[in-house]
């Protein structure tokens, strides 16, 4: 025999061993859980018996309880009843007290409603009597009053009318005064007059914009110069404009201001010049001396 043939019989040697071990265990488990099941078996019976015999002894217990209840239900609709009627009789007896209770109150109201009124009535008597008195004497004062009253209409009446005569006699002499005033070419508006005793200070500024009218001549311009460069409304200003190259200027005519903020003015023209017409630029200046000018001239 070669030696793989040795070595295939050894190895079939030991796995028979191992089959026979093998079966062994098998059979030898085998057995053991048969035992256990038959003894399960056994105690799922002795339990089954034993619930049996419980749920034998719940149901009559349930029919001893609900034959209990049914009785203590019973006893207890009766004694509902009973109560139902107690109650039924304690409300009537509770309005037939609580009715005797409303007459009797209603008979001590009204009692007590008569003698009030009585006091209220003697009392209410009193207050007019003391009210007529107080009303007596009211009258009496307020007559008094009107006495007084028309003695000082009739006074403040002869007063009014020498008022009245004395502001006839004052405006006779207003109209004199203001033809007077006219007659030396003198402004009669007291504003003109106010501004003409404020003169514009001496400040210079530039004319920023120009408005025309329809005939194309400058009726009012914007300058850079406002009230807070001490400007006021009526102050009349030169318009003028710098020759550099010759070192002099020209007059080009007079504005006055109409409108006035902070910064800016709007001034009209006054006494435009006829040697040239106010542009944007022009130098706007209250510095320079120059003589009114007519607008004839």
């Amino acid at each position: 025999m070669s030696y793989v043939g040795k070595i295939l019989v050894v190895v079939q040697v030991v796995l028979s061993l191992l089959f026979m071990a093998f079966a062994g265990a098998v059979f030898s488990m085998h057995q053991n859980w048969q035992t256990k099941y038959n003894a399960e078996a056994e105690a799922s019976a002795r339990l089954d018996a034993n619930l049996e015999e419980l749920r034998k002894d719940l149901d009559l217990v349930k029919q001893n309880s609900a034959t209990a209840i049914a009785d203590e239900k019973a006893r207890a609709d009766q004694n509902q009843a009973a109560n139902q009627t107690l109650d039924a009789e304690n409300k009537r007896l509770t309005l037939e007290v609580e009715k005797k209770e409303a007459q009797r109150e209603e008979q001590t109201g009204l009692a007590l409603s008569k003698q009030n009124e009585a006091k209220f009535r003697q009392q209410e008597a009193e207050k007019q009597r003391i009210e007529n008195d107080k009303l007596r004497a009211a009258l009496d004062q307020e007559s008094a009053t009107v006495r007084d009253l028309q003695d000082t209409v009739f006074t403040r009446d002869v007063t009014l009318e020498e008022l009245r005569k004395r502001y006839t006699n004052l405006l006779a002499k207003s109209a004199y005064l203001e033809r007077v005033v006219a007659a030396h070419n003198l402004p009669t508006d007291p504003d003109i007059v106010a501004r003409m005793k404020v003169p514009p200070p001496p400040v210079d500024g530039l004319v920023i914009l120009v408005k025309k009218n329809r005939a194309s001549r400058v009726d009012f311009v914007q300058l850079s110069i406002g009230s807070d460069d001490g400007l006021l409304v009526g102050h009349e200003i030169d318009v003028i404009r710098l020759n550099a190259e010759e070192g002099d200027s020209d007059w080009l005519g007079r504005i006055e201001v109409v409108s006035i903020e902070p910064d800016t003015s709007v001034a009209r023209v006054i006494h435009p010049a006829k040697n040239g017409i106010i542009q944007k630029g022009d130098t706007a200046t209250t510095k320079l001396r120059q003589p009114t000018v007519s607008l004839n001239n």
